[in-house]
């Protein structure tokens, strides 16, 4: 069963005209060329509880025009035209575990109302053997998408991963406003537990 991911929608106001608040270096990240790197436990939610540790490395952000940009590709076409555009983009780099690291494709921060700040990476999911060999729904839904919600000070936090997902923009008919809309695959987006951010 897909469940639209609510949490993690945004509007298209709120995505495109987030500030991006600027983050002191460390000397160890500027070495490997990353501004911030966080790690932590991805918990799935779906069947019996497994966990893998993960390993967020962010190298930029996507800018507000190239978010404008990303955004009129998706009203006037799909998330197909989208991907194509993004693909071999490299933003930074997660890995876990379990699977082989994925550059990130679309990293956007933002600060909210009560000092906490929120980071979304996406990147191009990993596909599995069996999905290549045969195909199947779950084709439709090409991007990974993490949410980590930072305590004030941005050295501890916690959010949802979705393994695999699907995006629209829709427009509210009766605001007027257009919405990015997101779909899970999965019955519940897994939990992001014990982030911390490394110098």
């Amino acid at each position: 069963m897909r469940r639209r991911v609510a949490a993690i929608s945004a509007t298209l106001s709120i995505l495109v005209l987030c500030s991006l608040s600027a983050h002191a270096q460390d000397n160890s990240n500027r070495r490997s060329g990353f501004q911030e790197v966080y790690t932590g436990t991805i918990a799935s939610m779906n069947g019996p509880l497994r966990t893998t540790t993960f390993n967020l490395s962010i190298r930029d952000f996507t800018s507000d025009e190239d978010a404008q940009k990303y955004l009129a590709i998706l009203a006037e076409g799909n998330q197909d035209d989208l991907l194509r555009v993004i693909r071999n983009l490299d933003l930074g780099r997660l890995s876990t575990t379990r699977s082989v690291g994925r550059n990130l494709i679309v990293v956007r921060r933002t600060q909210l109302d009560d000092g906490r700040t929120r980071i979304v990476a996406a990147f191009e999911r990993w596909p599995s053997f069996a999905e290549v060999r045969s195909g199947g729904r779950i084709r439709d839904y090409p991007f990974g998408i993490m949410e980590i919600i930072l305590e004030a000070g941005g050295r501890k936090g916690s959010g949802t991963f979705i393994a695999a997902a699907k995006v629209d923009l829709k427009k509210d008919k009766k605001t007027g406003q257009w919405t990015l809309e997101m779909e899970n695959f999965g019955t519940y987006p897994n939990r992001v537990m014990g982030v911390m951010r490394r110098d």
